[in-house]
């Protein structure tokens, strides 16, 4: 069970601070904080990074909208996403904001060196831009309306000529086309591959425009301060300089990135997969660094009747409404149980519902119930010794061998899938060996390894669910007395630590929603 010497990098992507954080950004980060949890479980030396890509024309144009100068715009937005990720349990290791210091004195850094090894040039772009996504566009791209040409997401393009220095991703178009084929495990889902090269590669690659003039909210280039870098390789670059690339202090950098046995995982929706999966690595091949593992292009959660959520269509949901109305696990709980990371997913309030009341009150909760009480009533509350084994005993060790597959392979709704299948055998256990007999029967020793079986399969389920379920695991160990070694992965079949242990008062851990 051991991954001691095994190190994790994950990351979101950085959410732009053109505004609110939505229940998009709030899915992406709890995904990619419940899987940092779960590496660190099953004993992986985690860093787990989120943070906001805080520069651009649209963030200038918005702090002006709302009288305030860009950088206090971006003050105001990170106070709301630190607000959400508090009320997510969110525990990434670190928060980037690419207004920081170190990260623009180092993307600086990289611009020269990549204009150094002539991978940069100074031309002249013309065609359509889109200030919203930060995304230029042939006019064949376009979405053409009456009133003009559009963007894929619904912005309005302008037409725009003007210096601007050039990446040349056409010099790397054989290179990137030679890597997939080399690693087709480098997108995830694998279909997604098959889309970039259709659309992106199969055509040779077009050089890509990396600075802007004409707006100063953005890195100055060191060499001609007139222009600003582009949003994609000043963003894309925060993967490495949070863990300190180009600066004095360099050790994380070295250890979560350059070392061959840290796996390295970036989790971005399916939007901005073609930055991650064409360009980022192109850009990283480029300065002779090392490529992610894989790029995890998750899909959009629609509306209920599977539209693309919109303020304009009043079908937007609130992740504080969420929070506010329902218990904080079972957003966690219903995020991972029902979507499928490699697809779009319609939100539906009444599954959530549905799943709470089934899965967290009917099952975990229960359970943990009606052990409290048979100990209570049989054994004075206190776990017998261990018992022989049973069939929850070859269930749990399949269990945890299906756990750390799907969690490798970042399947964590088989991962609860799972572990809810366990919660119904330990039912079915209790129903089919009817503890309640046993003791009227007088089977005393029958009863003691039923009730320490029961008992060590709780103990099972409360520690595998400790990523997901963050305030309902620590309730359940409250109740049970389970200690923080109790609830170690690596002690999981120590059965000896729970045999004699003396259980609390029970109290209900998910009370069911009425509906």
């Amino acid at each position: 069970m051991s991954n001691n010497g095994n190190k994790f990098f994950i990351t979101t992507a950085i959410h732009y601070s053109s505004g609110l954080p939505h229940i998009g950004h709030a899915y992406e980060t709890a995904l990619a904080d419940t899987i940092a949890r779960y590496k660190r479980l099953i004993g992986f030396d985690v860093f787990f990074l989120t943070g906001l890509d805080e520069h651009g024309q649209k963030i200038e144009e918005i702090a002006q909208k709302n009288n305030m100068t860009p950088i206090n715009w971006c003050d105001h937005i990170y106070t709301k996403f630190k607000e959400l990720w508090d009320r997510l349990y969110i525990s990434n290791d670190f928060f980037i904001r690419t207004t920081a210091d170190f990260h623009v004195k180092a993307v600086q850094k990289i611009f020269s060196e990549m204009l150094n090894n002539n991978d940069i040039y100074l031309g002249e772009w013309k065609g359509l831009y889109c200030i919203g996504c930060e995304e230029s566009y042939n006019e064949d791209e376009a979405i053409k309306k009456e009133d003009g040409l559009y963007c894929r997401v619904g912005h309005k393009l302008i037409k725009r000529e003007e210096p601007s220095y050039f990446f040349k991703m056409s010099k790397y178009t054989e290179w990137i086309n030679e890597y997939f084929n080399e690693h087709s495990d480098l997108i995830i889902p694998k279909y997604r591959m098959t889309e970039m090269r259709n659309n992106f590669i199969d055509k040779n690659l077009d050089d890509l425009s990396v600075s802007r003039v004409g707006f100063d909210w953005g890195i100055p280039i060191l060499e001609n301060p007139d222009h600003v870098i582009y949003v994609w390789l000043d963003a894309l670059f925060n993967y490495v300089t949070a863990l300190g690339f180009k600066q004095e202090d360099d050790s994380n950098y070295q250890k979560y990135w350059n070392d061959k046995n840290s796996q390295v995982v970036h989790i971005v929706g399916k939007d901005i997969a073609r930055f991650h999966t064409i360009y980022w690595p192109i850009m990283l091949h480029s300065l002779n660094m090392r490529i992610p593992d894989h790029v995890i292009g998750h899909g959009w959660i629609l509306s209920e009747d599977g539209r693309k959520m919109s303020k304009s269509f009043g079908n937007v949901i609130d992740p504080h409404y969420l929070l506010d109305k329902y218990d904080h696990d079972v957003v966690r709980y219903y995020f991972f149980k029902e979507f499928i990371i490699e697809t779009d997913n319609n939100f539906n309030e009444n599954k959530l519902i549905e799943l709470y009341n089934s899965d967290l009150a009917n099952i975990f909760g229960n359970i943990v119930s009606r052990l409290i009480g048979m100990l209570h009533l049989y054994t004075n509350g206190v776990v017998p010794s261990k018992g022989n084994s049973s069939v929850l005993s070859e269930a749990k060790q399949q269990l945890l061998d299906s756990v750390e597959k799907n969690v490798n392979i970042f399947n964590i709704k088989q991962v609860l899938t799972d572990i809810t299948s366990y919660g119904k055998k330990i039912d079915l256990y209790i129903e089919q060996n009817k503890p309640w007999e046993l003791n009227k029967n007088n089977k005393v020793d029958e009863l003691n390894d039923v009730l320490f079986n029961i008992a060590d399969a709780v103990r099972t389920f409360c520690v595998l669910l400790q990523p997901v379920l963050i305030i309902g695991t620590k309730k359940i160990a409250q109740q049970m007395n389970f200690t923080d070694e109790m609830l170690k992965y690596e002690n999981i079949n120590d059965l000896s630590l729970i045999s004699g242990l003396k259980v609390g008062t029970s109290v209900p851990i998910y009370e069911r929603i009425k509906r």
